[in-house]
């Protein structure tokens, strides 16, 4: 088993055995909160992602690290995100309530073509998704007997999984199309800061629209791509390319230049509405 492979397997425990141990603490917290209040909710969301690192450095995509050889790139896609969560929450006076959000974000679809001055034509399509559960804090306000205003956060762990679909063409003495097809995964951390407006519908119903910032890091991504284990990494001039597993060294000494990582850091503004039903003792 090589260390990718170990990473992705602790990581996948280490994930599992938090996302136990916040709900065990919620259900904790629910037997000592003073008001015996708890709710349940289900969310939707759509946003834009704040364009960060991760697009700059996927800017600098080349399907070659031969300095001679010159491209051009266009990247466009992957801004607009949609949300969808469950969630969990305990009182523990009128105002403060903790709980557990577990979800999912789909970015659009991410669009990249490159040509090279070696006529080498490069075209993927990347499904960018990801998978968070997250313990929250969030204080209330009562505006009146029928609305509140709410604010919170969170803090916990994400999945995301990168789906890569496409081809690349040469044109040398004899034409060759390549097809290209990736299915890398990374884990991480994700961060939540939200502001929402509650609107009671009868007695334990309420409708709530909110804002939010949504925060994935994800320190690498690594998986099958063309059969072989691989991850998209970055050269010292910049360059990312995707390599696999047994071509890393042999880049890094023909090229005279340490590899790292690509990793991303994803940051997007959501609009969400939800639907909650309290639980009064």
């Amino acid at each position: 088993m090589n260390l990718t492979k170990l990473d992705e397997i602790v990581m996948s425990r280490c994930i599992g055995f938090v996302s136990l141990f916040l709900f065990h603490l919620c259900f904790t917290i629910s037997l000592l909160a003073e008001t015996g209040a708890w709710e349940v909710g289900l969310r939707t969301g759509v946003g834009r992602r704040v364009p960060g690192r991760f697009d700059g450095n996927l800017n600098s995509f080349s399907s070659t690290f031969n300095p001679l050889i010159f491209s051009d790139l266009n990247l466009n896609g992957g801004k607009q995100t949609n949300t969808y969560e469950a969630f969990i929450r305990f009182f523990l006076d009128p105002r403060n309530k903790v709980g557990a959000i577990i979800g999912r974000q789909d970015l659009s679809n991410l669009y990249l073509t490159e040509s090279t001055s070696d006529y080498y034509y490069t075209s993927l399509k990347s499904e960018i998704f990801s998978y968070h559960i997250l313990a929250t804090y969030h204080y209330v306000t009562e505006i009146s007997r029928n609305w509140e205003w709410e604010n919170g956060g969170g803090f916990g762990f994400a999945s995301a999984d990168w789906q890569i679909n496409g081809y690349n063409v040469g044109a040398d003495s004899v034409n060759t199309l390549s097809m290209q097809k990736g299915n890398l995964r990374g884990s991480g951390l994700a961060f939540r800061l939200e502001t929402a407006v509650n609107r009671r519908l009868g007695d334990s119903n309420f409708l709530q629209i909110g804002l939010g910032y949504h925060l994935v890091s994800i320190a690498k991504f690594s998986g099958p791509y063309n059969g072989e284990e691989s991850s998209f990494y970055i050269q010292q001039d910049g360059k990312v390319g995707v390599f696999d597993d047994t071509r890393v060294l042999d880049v890094s000494v023909g090229t005279n230049q340490s590899l790292r990582r690509l990793d991303m850091n994803s940051g997007s503004w959501n609009l969400y509405f939800s639907v909650m039903h309290r639980f009064l003792d």
